[in-house]
């Protein structure tokens, strides 16, 4: 009896073994069509994959970014393209923020479709260490290093602390702030009222007279100054602290 019923199991398991077998062949071959189907076009990850190495190659080696591709839909159907992709930014350049790519296939079944690339790029730009008051003037120590991402730094931003320096501050101004153009100023290094030297300078002469500032100057701006002795007013040329020029 036992006997009899371990055969029967052996041809049970023989005859499932072949089914698996015939329906696991099936798939093989039922592969095969698909496989080939998907082969006639060009995938999302290699149009992906092109863009993400234009974007690498084009900006410079020391760029410090983080790049987030568009989706593409994943319906999208183009011929595999038998030619390397040729990858273009819509303004042929590439820029901190969101950029318009185009993406073509220029072998014998052309296409073109625009995807969109988003570099946030990092830079060490200046920031205050502690606030600056409207007028106070901006110094070394009250200056340090910070990297930040610059696409959103629409006003500018400086990366050399030079140009800052012994500049006046045109606003009130927190812990932390990126310092802008907008936000320095030449300081005025003469007020309305200061007395002042002239300078006449020219090839012949070169004489000095006293005077009296009638308005606040900057370095370079141009002035009016009132001669103490003859009344009489001059346009001259702010040099420095108390001194003016007129050539």
């Amino acid at each position: 009896m036992y006997k009899h019923t371990d055969m029967n199991m052996t041809i049970f398991w023989r005859s499932l073994m072949k089914k698996i077998n015939l329906i696991l062949g099936f798939l093989v071959l039922l592969g095969h069509p698909l496989q080939s189907y998907a082969n006639k076009f060009q995938s999302i990850s290699s149009i992906q994959k092109a863009t993400r190495q234009y974007v690498n190659d084009n900006l410079p080696h020391t760029t410090d970014y983080k790049l987030k591709l568009g989706q593409i839909d994943s319906r999208l159907k183009l011929p595999l393209c038998s030619t390397p992709l040729i990858i273009s930014p819509a303004r042929n350049t590439l820029k901190a923020g969101r950029n318009s790519i185009g993406v073509r296939c220029n072998s014998k079944k052309k296409w073109a479709i625009y995807t969109s690339a988003i570099i946030s790029m990092y830079k060490d730009v200046i920031v205050l260490s502690q606030p600056i008051q409207r007028g106070e003037m901006y110094s070394a120590s009250i200056l340090h290093s910070e990297k930040r991402e610059v696409s959103n730094l629409h006003s500018g931003f400086f990366i050399d602390p030079k140009n800052i320096i012994n500049k006046q501050a045109t606003r009130n101004l927190s812990i932390g702030a990126v310092i802008s153009q907008a936000n320095i100023t030449e300081p005025k290094l003469i007020k309305r009222g200061d007395k002042v030297t002239i300078n006449l300078s020219s090839r012949l002469l070169n004489i000095s007279m006293a005077g009296i500032a009638l308005m606040d100057g900057k370095k370079n701006q141009n002035i009016r100054i009132k001669n103490i002795k003859s009344k009489q007013v001059v346009q001259a040329t702010v040099v420095r602290q108390g001194l003016v020029v007129v050539f």
